[in-house]
């Protein structure tokens, strides 16, 4: 099940926790697919591309550094990151998906993502 398939069993405006498999991450994610805002709108296309790989009393872990591992080549040549390696995206990715970075910036990297 996607992430997306998940938020959309959840009550408009609930927060959910969303951490990654692998790395100690943790994000937050909303079921907001009717705005029309870009920033939610590239968080929702995001949660269209995450795999639920556990569901616990805290949130669920999604495949969110498996992603990002299989499309470091297109995110090199995005040229979006200085150090364009997993860790480095990792260490930083609490800091870009909580807003930190433009929307545009935000809707290049999910769109970079397949």
């Amino acid at each position: 099940m996607t992430l997306f398939d998940y938020l959309q069993k959840m009550d408009n405006d609930s927060e959910l926790t969303v951490s990654d498999d692998v790395y100690d991450t943790e994000t937050y994610f909303y079921n907001d697919s009717d705005t029309k805002d870009i920033w939610n709108l590239s968080m929702v296309e995001l949660s269209k591309k995450l795999t639920v790989v556990q569901i616990t009393d805290n949130g669920v872990t999604v495949n969110l550094s498996d992603v990002i591992a299989r499309n470091l080549k297109a995110l090199k040549r995005a040229e979006l990151f200085i150090r364009c390696d997993i860790d480095n995206i990792m260490y930083d990715i609490d800091n870009i998906l909580s807003g930190l970075v433009s929307e545009q910036w935000l809707e290049k990297f999910v769109s970079t993502l397949k």
